[in-house]
């Protein structure tokens, strides 16, 4: 129930931003790279560290996504000589965040059996007919 809460408040707090800002081809970009930079610095963190909590793993996912989006505005902002567009970086990091957040609700958690233990044999021998 709490997971449902927080897709459907996540849902309707973007859908905002989303109206007012990507009808621009360009925003739609970063956030396509921010998803794209969300899952690969997820996963990455999944990889090297292996079973760590799930906060940590959307941090690394939302840091992957906040770093190649400053990387691009500055890179803009440097060569190109545009303004630095905190708008795009909202963009990208936003598509990080929904990265990075979808694919734990997304997963499904295995069920590991546990074995039984088999019972010792005995010394005593079975009646046979």
């Amino acid at each position: 129930m709490r997971k449902l809460l927080f897709v459907i408040a996540f849902i309707l707090g973007t859908t905002q931003f989303i109206a007012q800002d990507f009808r621009e081809r360009d925003k739609q970009l970063h956030f396509a790279a921010g998803t794209i930079a969300g899952a690969f610095g997820y996963y990455m963190h999944q990889n090297e560290f292996g079973r760590v909590p799930q906060s940590h793993s959307i941090l690394a996912g939302l840091a992957t996504g906040f770093a190649a989006g400053t990387a691009k505005e500055l890179f803009d902002t440097a060569i190109q000589g545009e303004k630095f567009d905190t708008e795009d970086l909202a963009a990208t990091i936003l598509g990080s965040f929904t990265v990075s957040v979808v694919i734990p609700l997304a997963r499904t958690e295995r069920k590991r059996f546990k074995q039984r233990k088999r019972r010792p044999k005995s010394n005593r021998k079975c009646y046979k007919p």
